[in-house]
């Protein structure tokens, strides 16, 4: 369980680091254009700074309150299976682990588990925005509870092998695609 975690945080901390360089550059570029704005400099960088800080404060919350849900069992399963060869794909902000009894994402910040025996079907569905069509996947569980992962609209091909994986392990009757 603890390399799960470690790995969450240092992906999510690179996350983090690339949009502080972003955030770096938009400052010097408005500093240099707007030097009126040079008083509320220390200001700027201390917004800056905690807009980082509470985006990774969230993602750290999130998963420790995901990693509380599971079971003994449950992450005995996952320390198992994820130090194992598993098929791994790229998500919308992160990456989908696929694996024998559980399926662990990364995806917007958050850090999912999903137990493939609590799924009661899954909703394969696409978005339509102006770049096309973007699937998603909607996972509901026999407790109420759903899960939604977005996919790169640009990598259709993941996003299929995907659906078929799930499709594999759980049977058509339990997968929907719209």
């Amino acid at each position: 369980m603890d390399k799960v975690k470690k790995d969450f945080i240092q992906k999510e901390l690179s996350r983090f680091g690339i949009l502080a360089l972003v955030f770096a550059v938009c400052f010097l570029v408005l500093l240099r254009f707007a030097s009126s704005l040079a008083p509320y400099q220390p200001l700027l960088l201390l917004g800056m700074a905690a807009i980082i800080a509470l985006g990774a404060l969230r993602s750290l919350v999130l998963a420790h309150s995901a990693m509380g849900n599971l079971t003994g069992h449950d992450t005995y399963l996952l320390d198992k299976e994820y130090t194992a060869p598993h098929p791994v794909y790229k998500v919308w902000q992160g990456e989908i682990h696929l694996m024998q009894s559980f399926i662990v994402c990364r995806n917007r910040g958050r850090l999912l588990f999903i137990p493939i025996h609590n799924m009661e079907r899954v909703e394969c569905r696409f978005n339509r925005t102006a770049m096309g069509k973007v699937p998603f996947a909607k996972f509901i569980m026999d407790t109420g509870k759903t899960f939604t992962i977005d996919f790169l609209p640009n990598r259709p091909k993941e996003s299929q092998a995907i659906f078929e994986w799930i499709t594999k392990r759980l049977g058509k009757e339990k997968v929907i695609v719209f």
